[in-house]
């Protein structure tokens, strides 16, 4: 008497489970790829207004800067939840060190610093204690007066 090899209920079911855990993990991966991709458009947008706004400032007048851009607050028109601030350090008058930062809200939290997108620096704001908010989206550079 020959017998039939074939698969239990239990090996099947064991076997479904191992596909939809598979299944399922690689879904999850594809979810989470799509929201940094959307994170990054974000940043993106908010790099380019900062440098935008960088190269308004680079085409200011060195006397002018301190007045017109120090403590500057901006939003990206692009990014409906947003704010930006300029920070001018004219510690030294000849060289100043103007640094441009953007917080701004995505899927319910905020990157950046600035948890209230006010562009001041509150109380609990500045983690590491630079006296600036800080961001992802954090430009710095150097103007000396010619």
């Amino acid at each position: 008497m020959k017998t039939k090899k074939s698969f239990t209920i239990i090996e099947v079911l064991i076997a479904l489970a191992i596909l939809i855990i598979a299944i399922s993990s690689i879904l999850v991966t594809y979810l989470s790829c799509f929201m940094l991709i959307d994170t990054d458009k974000n940043i993106n947008i908010a790099t380019n207004a900062a440098q935008a706004l960088m190269e308004e400032i680079r085409s200011t007048p060195f006397t002018e800067i301190m007045n017109d851009y120090n403590g500057l607050n901006f939003t990206i028109n692009d990014i409906p939840e947003s704010m930006g601030v300029v920070y001018v350090d004219d510690t030294n008058p000849e060289l100043l060190q103007i640094t441009i930062s953007a917080c701004f809200r995505h899927r319910g939290r905020v990157i950046g610093e600035d948890s209230n997108l006010n562009g001041n620096l509150d109380v609990g704001e500045d983690v590491n204690g630079n006296g600036i908010i800080d961001s992802p989206v954090e430009l710095t550079t150097r103007i000396a007066n010619r």
